[in-house]
């Protein structure tokens, strides 16, 4: 059943907060772009309420309930005059794409680059963390470390791993986190243990009003706005931009990390033809 369906067949199940909350959602047709933290202050509903209510109408939680809304939405939503008069999907990638870097380029933080910059060159040790979808660009980072030559750079995905590094850190490392949503609960814990260990934590998220911002010390924000189901397997472009702008940071602040990279160069330079 449709999410709007199953709200108007189960109307009379809801109670006073739930219908709170379906007014909410009837006044805000970009729901599916929002994160549970900024629904939750604007519709003035309670975490477990609103989870509550996404479980009423099947979904798993929050984020299935955005999910199945999108996918809904994709189905109702007209062609725009652009799409009837043919303009093509890769043009239409591309403005969105550029829209999106323009915009995490504009927000960028020069002195929070400056500062995540300084604290890698400074660690004693660095953790970089993602899962799902954040992973790989976790993982890109890391690569790109080390080949500068931060060898005490190391990447975890499994929760329990990332418990067991971070019990051994202190105020002298540091964590980086990747996470689109800044809401996963593997990784919020992650981040917890970190802030009770002094390590500094470096987040690069989508999401202002998220969780994960509650405890970050340095954070810089990408702009991504897809729905949910897009976003799934959607454009990861503006963190690899701000992955680039802070190698390129790195490179410029660092003589050690140019002579690394040349050094790394020249060790795999016989396995190239």
């Amino acid at each position: 059943m449709l999410i709007w369906d199953a709200i108007e067949t189960q109307h009379h199940l809801f109670s006073a907060t739930d219908l709170k909350l379906i007014e909410y959602l009837r006044q805000t047709p970009n729901i599916v772009f929002k994160s549970i933290t900024e629904v939750i202050e604007e519709s003035g509903v309670s975490y477990g309420s609103v989870i509550r209510f996404t479980k009423k109408l099947g979904c798993s939680g929050f984020q299935d309930f955005k999910i199945r809304l999108a996918g809904e939405n994709h189905q109702l939503e007209p062609l725009t005059d652009e799409e009837v008069l043919g303009t093509s999907w890769t043009e239409n990638f591309l403005r969105t794409a550029r829209q999106q870097l323009l915009v995490t380029a504009r927000n960028c933080d020069n002195k929070v680059l400056s500062e995540i910059v300084q604290r890698i060159i400074n660690a004693r040790q660095i953790l970089v963390v993602g899962v799902g979808g954040s992973y790989p660009v976790a993982q890109e980072l890391t690569y790109r470390l080390l080949r500068m030559g931060f060898a005490n750079t190391s990447i975890e995905s499994d929760e329990h791993a990332q418990g067991y590094r971070i019990s051994m850190l202190g105020p002298k490392d540091l964590l980086i986190v990747f996470s689109y949503s800044g809401s996963t609960k593997s990784i919020l814990d992650t981040a917890r243990l970190a802030k009770h260990a002094h390590v500094h934590i470096a987040v690069f998220t989508n999401y202002v009003k998220s969780p994960l911002m509650e405890l970050a010390d340095s954070a810089l924000i990408t702009s991504i706005r897809e729905p949910a189901l897009q976003a799934e397997l959607g454009t990861k472009l503006p963190f690899y931009f701000l992955l680039e702008l802070l190698c390129e940071s790195l490179y410029e602040e660092s003589k050690p990390a140019r002579e690394a990279l040349e050094h790394t160069s020249e060790a795999v330079s016989d396995k190239l033809l």
